[in-house]
């Protein structure tokens, strides 16, 4: 009988959660307050867009100041929970650039959008057969 009961697994006991108490909530909420994860480098917020023909585009003042406007657009036709926020810049060689305004978001987080980005690009300021093409990331993904 006492061999039966040597093979028989033992009961394990509960081991207790310790309670969260007000002190122990507060401590971990400041820690999170005081040590945020440290925010993104820009380059890896940025994706942009070429155009066909490299030269000066002569609505790159107005591209600057509407798209990221467009942009927002994009993202909330999508449903998209992204940051709408944004800013754009145009480069004297026509390329469209725009930084995520939300520093904690990498461009990565954009990339389903790209396609739909370089359409309303194309359809808002076509000069000529200048098209612009598929928005990229900066910078090369590892």
């Amino acid at each position: 009988m006492l061999k039966l009961l040597r093979l028989l697994p033992k009961a394990r006991k509960a081991q207790a959660k310790p309670a969260a108490t007000a002190s122990s909530v507060a401590v971990a909420s400041r820690e999170a307050f005081v040590n945020p994860t440290p925010p993104l480098p820009q380059a890896v917020r940025i994706f942009f867009a070429s155009r066909t023909t490299l030269e000066p585009h002569p609505e790159a003042i107005k591209i600057a100041a509407h798209f990221p406007d467009i942009a927002a657009s994009v993202f909330r036709d999508a449903n998209s929970s992204l940051p709408l926020s944004c800013s754009c810049t145009v480069n004297d060689r026509d390329s469209v650039s725009l930084l995520g305004g939300d520093r904690h978001t990498s461009a990565c987080a954009y990339a389903p959008y790209f396609a739909p980005l370089t359409t309303r690009l194309n359809k808002a300021f076509l000069v000529g057969n200048s098209l612009c093409v598929l928005f990229k990331h900066a910078l090369k993904e590892t």
